[in-house]
């Protein structure tokens, strides 16, 4: 599935880099234009979360959003607040970058490069959005969904069955079942999976990533997570450059043994 996971040109393309981060901020005063279109994935999943240390829930839709910078280009962020309202749809807004703190970072950063790789459909692009918020909102104890000042859950789907009477065939009462939402569920558990992860030494990087936090005072603020692009060894090099002078004499030497007439 499409999944916009940008790479940023590597050290060996400094200036080319420069140029784009310019086109990326295109204003004097330092302000980022970016517009957000909707969903990366349109069956978004729907959890519960809670701000208050589990004192008041609220069921909204977690995933990352799709967006274009104003140079065109493609990118997905996710939210960072859940205290603001979302940017309109297709509309330009202005955002500014800011910083986290340097613990927010790393558990950011961290998250990224050992499990961004994995998100490609709804249910994980939800997990990851529910690590984010735990990440950037607890306040109160470790990475745990359970408890603290952030938590999440699943969403719960109820089930209707007539049940008959035993005794008058046409007589019965509804009996009202009480399920968990399958990918609500998932999207929770592996979101909390990620975050035991994260200080885990040994839970492997699957990618290298750098984060970039736009702040807006009025709407969401996003956090951008955008894969770093390897800069090839020395060694690599003078292969390539082997490689190319033996395929140069071999053509040479080809021309020179073509019969002329």
């Amino acid at each position: 599935m499409l999944n916009f996971k940008g790479t940023v040109v590597s050290a060996l393309f400094v200036g080319a880099a420069m140029t784009a981060q310019v086109a990326l901020a295109g204003h004097d005063d330092n302000s980022i234009k970016a517009k957000i279109t909707g969903f990366e994935y349109s069956d978004v999943v729907d959890v519960k979360i809670s701000s208050n240390s589990g004192k008041k829930w609220t069921t909204v839709e977690a995933g990352a959003y799709k967006g274009t910078w104003e140079n065109g280009d493609a990118f997905a962020a996710f939210c960072v607040e859940i205290s603001q309202g979302l940017a309109p749809l297709g509309k330009w807004a202005s955002y500014t970058e800011g910083t986290f703190s340097s613990s927010v970072e790393n558990s950011l950063t961290s998250l990224a490069n050992k499990y961004y790789s994995f998100v490609d459909d709804a249910v994980t692009s939800a997990a990851f959005q529910v690590a984010v918020w735990e990440i950037v909102t607890e306040s109160k104890t470790g990475l745990n969904l359970d408890k603290g000042s952030f938590q999440a859950d699943n969403t719960t789907d109820t089930t209707k069955e007539w049940v008959p009477s035993r005794f008058l065939p046409f007589v019965g009462s509804w009996k009202y079942t009480t399920i968990d939402n399958p990918e609500s569920l998932a999207a929770v558990t592996l979101a909390q999976t990620w975050l035991s992860g994260i200080n885990d030494d040994s839970v492997l990087a699957t990618g290298d990533y750098s984060l970039q936090y736009l702040k807006n005072g009025k709407y969401q603020d996003l956090v951008v997570f955008t894969q770093i692009a390897a800069v090839p060894e020395p060694a690599t090099y003078g292969m390539l450059l082997l490689g190319m002078g033996v395929m140069a004499l071999v053509a040479r030497r080809r021309r020179a043994n073509t019969i002329r007439f």
